[in-house]
């Protein structure tokens, strides 16, 4: 049944019944009469009333606001009050007990009955705002993130468990406290994750946690913004999962390195021994024959010595093979028209091909022009026709085509991010076998081939990558078992910036001289090999395997020399840097820099003025034409 009892506290018995009779009247049940405090406060739970209806002046030691104070500390129970007295003294201590109505005697019915009416639904709209605000501080509670709530004076006004956790706070002691006397926040660029830096929720002390913080503006019913909403996510173990994924990742990316690793040192292994064995042959029979009475005719010491050079020759491709698949091929670029050059190649590729091959052009690319080394991008292309060719042992067809292709936003190919914009196109389509997922992951490792043992060096397409790849472009390609494969060369149009004019000059019948020149060179047989070919075509020539020794013989004023030829890797000196020291005092010496090592190549713009790069190894005519135009420069 619902509750309709109301408690009369009144000590003048009259005046209470009357109170009674109005309140029975307008349908409430008066269950009893107090005329003290102390009676009302015994009785209370047992009688459980929906409101109190109290006069200040009771009998006994509690008068009805402190009756009333009570009352609403305990029960939380509307009180009504009464009183025959308006001083402003009373009215204060009125106050102080938070009644939900004041009546003045005397005062009539309908007053009677309003402040009923006014004083349960007033009560009723704060049991309602105290299950909202239970419910609010019970989630806020509850939840995983830190929230706290500020004024428009940045202090807090209500701070949940989580966010005092983070701060080394009681919640309660954190109220009223100023916001950046608890808490700041700060920014790591340099630890990021994915979606930039990571921001760090500060304690008093000095504790860091990991957070995504987000604020909301809070508004009155006016809508006029009255603090703000503070909310802190603990992302300390996301960031740690992140790590672990990464870490999981580099571990995955370290073991394809070096099983890619092993491929590739196996297969160098492989093809330098059989070249070796065939140079350390030709040499121990060379060697045994001088050292016997039985020289051997002209004829056959021209052979023995031409298959060392084939050897050493064929080494060379090998090793320049392995610096395009690295990427540290020293190229020679210039503004290629890429239609030509295919159309160039057409009749060696068409040799390259057997008569059950048919070869279709179709160069569309316009404009087509590149900026790329020619030379290189004609192995691109043979190395992509031969394995076309190879793929199709029962005759088929082989389209090249160029065109030029738009990317609206950026595409993801096999050699990475390929960037929007304009590029221009090589592709070569073959009606071969295909091939499956397995095989399109390890194409482009090195020394993997599909073909039988004997047939290729697995070089092939490792080297068009690199090829491509230093040049900038990329490179992808669609394949699918029994329908054949596309690769499709991606190359950024030549955009008009001046080209790299390398240091060559037509080649002359007589490289001798009988100019002065200082060698240095660390590794001795390089030196004594060097110092030979240079004396032997007239050459003076002072060596030295150390920078600091011919920075000695520079500075020496008794010693002339013409031309500076040095390693660039020394111990202690860079052969530029050495370069720069010695004209220095002597800017009249030219230069020839000497590399074994590409990545050691110096820009060209920062070669001083009228030098020259010659990387290793190199022809004794590459050497002797190298100086000759230093000098005559």
């Amino acid at each position: 049944m619902e509750n309709n009892r109301i408690l009369v506290v009144e000590d003048e018995h009259i005046v209470a019944l009357d109170i009674k009779m109005h309140l029975e009247n307008y349908g409430y049940s008066v269950p009893a009469i107090y005329a003290t405090g102390e009676e009302v406060l015994v009785n209370f739970e047992l009688i459980d009333p929906l409101l109190v209806i109290m006069d200040i002046k009771l009998q006994g030691r509690l008068d009805g606001l402190e009756t009333a104070r009570e009352i609403k500390r305990r029960y939380r129970v509307p009180v009504v009050l009464l009183t025959a007295h308006a001083d402003e003294a009373t009215v204060e201590r009125a106050k102080e007990s938070q009644p939900f109505g004041y009546i003045i005697k005397p005062f009539e019915e309908r007053e009677l009955r309003t402040a009923i009416v006014v004083a349960l639904s007033r009560h009723e709209m704060e049991q309602e705002i105290r299950r909202r605000e239970q419910l609010f501080s019970t989630t806020l509670n509850s939840i995983g993130d830190g929230v706290v709530v500020t004024d428009t004076g940045n202090t807090v006004q209500f701070m949940n468990p989580v966010a005092a956790r983070m701060v080394e706070m009681k919640p309660e002691d954190c109220v009223g406290c100023a916001m950046d006397e608890i808490l700041s926040l700060e920014c790591d660029d340099d630890q990021a994750d994915d979606d930039g830096g990571v921001a760090y929720l500060v304690s008093g002390s000095g504790t860091r946690t990991a957070v995504d913080a987000n604020s909301s503006p809070l508004h009155d019913e006016t809508n006029r913004i009255r603090g703000t909403v503070w909310v802190y996510r603990d992302i300390s173990e996301r960031l740690a999962s992140q790590q672990a994924l990464r870490e999981s990742q580099e571990q995955l990316r370290h073991a394809q390195k070096m099983e890619a690793v092993g491929r590739l040192s196996g297969g160098i292994a492989h093809d330098f021994n059989n070249l070796l064995t065939v140079i350390l042959g030709y040499t121990r029979i060379l060697s045994e024959e001088l050292q016997t009475e039985k020289v051997p005719d002209p004829d056959t010491l021209i052979n023995d010595v031409e298959g060392i050079q084939k050897a050493a020759r064929r080494s060379v491709s090998l090793t320049r093979q392995l610096l395009a698949f690295s990427r540290r091929q020293v190229l020679k670029p210039t503004r290629v028209n890429l239609n030509d050059a295919v159309r160039d190649l057409e009749k060696m590729l068409r040799r390259l091909i057997t008569e059950q091959v048919r070869l279709h052009l179709n160069l569309k690319a316009e404009p087509s022009d590149v900026y790329v080394d020619p030379g290189q991008m004609e192995q691109v292309l043979m190395n992509l026709v031969v394995n076309a060719r190879d793929a199709m042992n029962g005759g088929g067809r082989i389209h090249i085509r160029t065109y030029n292709v738009e990317l609206g936003e950026p595409a993801t190919t096999v050699a990475g991010r390929a960037e929007a914009g304009h590029w221009i196109c090589l592709e070569v389509e073959d009606s071969g076998c295909g091939m499956d997922q397995d095989t399109r992951e390890k194409i482009f490792d090195p020394f993997f081939t599909t073909k039988e043992a004997g047939v290729g060096t697995g070089l092939g397409l490792s080297t068009v990558y690199g090829i491509v790849r230093q040049t900038n472009g990329h490179i992808d390609l669609d394949s699918t078992p029994g329908h054949g494969t596309t690769f499709r060369i991606m190359l950024p149009p030549y955009d008009g910036a001046a080209e790299v004019k390398h240091a060559e000059t037509e080649a002359v019948e007589d490289h001798s001289g009988s100019e002065r020149v200082l060698l240095v060179e660390d590794d001795d047989a390089i030196r004594s090999m060097l110092a030979r070919i240079l004396r032997e075509h007239g050459y003076t020539v002072m060596e030295t395997q150390s920078g600091g020794e011919a920075l000695l013989i520079a500075e020496d004023e008794n010693t002339r020399f013409d031309l500076l030829v040095t390693d660039q890797v020394m111990p202690h000196i860079t052969g530029l840097r050495l370069s720069e020291r010695i004209r220095g005092f002597r800017p009249e010496v030219g230069v020839l820099l000497l590399s074994g090592y590409p990545e050691e190549f110096p820009e060209r713009n920062k070669l001083p003025e009228g030098a020259v790069f010659l990387p290793k190894p190199f022809e004794p005519e590459d050497l002797l034409r190298s100086v000759r135009q230093v000098l005559e420069s």
